[in-house]
């Protein structure tokens, strides 16, 4: 755990239970945290307790817990998990998550992985593959909300009740050239 960051503190509650024996509260304890918490968590255990703990995290939230954690933690993990439960942690990842977590998996794991994604998702994660990984198009998230510049603020809004769901964490609308340019 970085020692820039406060102990987290389910950490204790977490050992009680652990030292009781009491598996069930654990599981109960450590899925009613965000991802990032259960990383935390994670990365401050000994490999031990570790191990035992990442066996009782929810399927669903692997890949983002995966994703939250240093690189050595990481890296320990995904080496103890099998291909199928690799392919399934990456299944519900963002792609911008996705494409980061895709450097660290085996190559037959990543062919896994892609053979899983429609066309679509394919091309979007082919985009942000192409930029270098700390560059600003390495880190950006491809479900964003782009217009032309020629169409009005009714239109968008129109479109958006109309389609009922808006990509998550979307907080901007982008304008863009008929070529995807951004232009503001």
């Amino acid at each position: 755990m970085d020692p820039q960051r406060a102990r987290p503190p389910q950490l204790d509650a977490l050992h009680e239970a652990l030292d009781s024996g009491a598996i069930e509260q654990v599981r109960v304890l450590v899925n009613a945290l965000h991802p990032g918490e259960i990383a935390d968590l994670l990365e401050a255990l000994r490999p031990t307790l570790r191990e035992v703990v990442w066996g009782l995290v929810d399927t669903e939230d692997e890949g983002d817990v995966l994703v939250a954690l240093n690189e050595e933690v990481r890296a320990t993990l995904i080496q103890e998990m099998d291909s199928e439960e690799l392919v399934a942690a990456a299944a519900g990842l963002e792609l911008d998550d996705l494409a980061d977590f895709l450097t660290e998996l085996p190559d037959t794991v990543n062919q896994e992985v892609l053979k899983s994604l429609d066309q679509n998702d394919l091309d979007r994660l082919e985009a942000v593959l192409s930029y270098s990984e700390d560059s600003a198009g390495g880190l950006m998230n491809p479900d964003s909300l782009t217009v032309r510049s020629d169409v009005t603020i009714e239109v968008v809004f129109r479109y958006l009740r109309m389609r009922r769901e808006i990509p998550a964490g979307s907080d901007a609308i982008f304008v863009v050239s008929r070529q995807g340019e951004y232009q503001g």
